[in-house]
């Protein structure tokens, strides 16, 4: 892609005055950057390329830019794809938490109720033991009463 955009802009003529400008303007600055690190002063005035060089200067950024916006793009588009993902991986997992919660959630309202339940029923199961011994002892006092004789009825013993 990068070749072909290069040669586009070497072979076409919209390009070309574009690229053209493109390239005298980076060889002026490659100029000034490279007196600047050497130590030395700018240039108020720098000889400009001819055609051809600034072209082919012009057409080697241009086809540079397209790479790199290119891998940009797709590192862009990668984390963008990657952060999708992770937002739908803590979703599905707050999802799960949530239904494992109420699972516990009804399992302790369950719990709770059969508890109530039983408590009523050991309950019920002791007022009737209670009843049964009350029961029982009515029973035993006549059976002791009816094993007396005349004589401890009559004197109470």
């Amino acid at each position: 892609i990068a070749n072909r955009v290069k040669q586009q802009a070497k072979d076409s003529a919209t390009f070309k005055s574009g690229t053209v400008a493109v390239g005298r303007a980076l060889h002026r600055l490659q100029i000034q950057v490279g007196r600047l690190a050497d130590g030395k002063g700018s240039l108020a005035h720098i000889t400009p390329l001819n055609e051809a060089a600034a072209v082919n200067l012009g057409a080697e950024f241009c086809s540079e830019l397209v790479i790199y916006v290119i891998a940009g793009t797709t590192v862009v588009a990668e984390t963008m794809r990657a952060s999708s993902d992770k937002r739908k991986k803590e979703a599905a997992e707050n999802a799960a938490e949530m239904e494992r919660r109420a699972k516990i959630d009804a399992t302790e309202k369950q719990l709770r109720e059969d508890l109530n339940e039983l408590g009523k029923r050991i309950t019920s199961l002791s007022d009737q033991v209670w009843y049964l011994q009350k029961q029982q002892s009515v029973v035993e006092e006549k059976h002791r009463n009816s094993n007396r004789s005349w004589s401890e009825w009559i004197t109470g013993n």
